[in-house]
């Protein structure tokens, strides 16, 4: 399985309970729009493939974890509209990520400082 959308449906599971079971070789998993909630699991940094990961519109909370080896070549990540949202600051593997092209994490509560590259 190398792409999997589930987006816009009424599924209601932990977070870690769905990506812990991704299989490795996955290259765009999306499941926006649903009742996702809990953390991300670090089982995230398992998906060496992963290009593209949206999990907007969910009830997802939490400290973002880093992500460094999924961001060899993650291109986009979508985690924005958490109903509970994500917490404290913005992991700097995101900003250092070469591949990453587009990073969406409007409306969750996160703090801290951009780097001067974004703004």
């Amino acid at each position: 399985l190398r792409y999997c959308d589930v987006s816009n449906n009424a599924v209601e599971q932990d977070a870690t309970d769905i990506l812990e079971n991704i299989p490795p070789n996955i290259e765009q998993f999306i499941a926006s729009n649903n009742n996702i909630s809990g953390n991300l699991p670090v089982s995230l940094n398992n998906l060496p493939k992963l290009r593209q990961f949206n999990m907007a519109s969910n009830s997802l909370s939490g400290i973002l974890p880093g992500l460094t080896e999924s961001l060899a070549i993650l291109e986009e990540l979508d985690l924005s509209n958490q109903t509970k949202g994500f917490k404290g600051p913005i992991p700097e593997d995101l900003w250092r990520s070469l591949s990453l092209k587009r990073l969406n994490l409007a409306d969750n509560r996160l703090t801290g400082n951009l780097p001067s590259l974004v703004g």
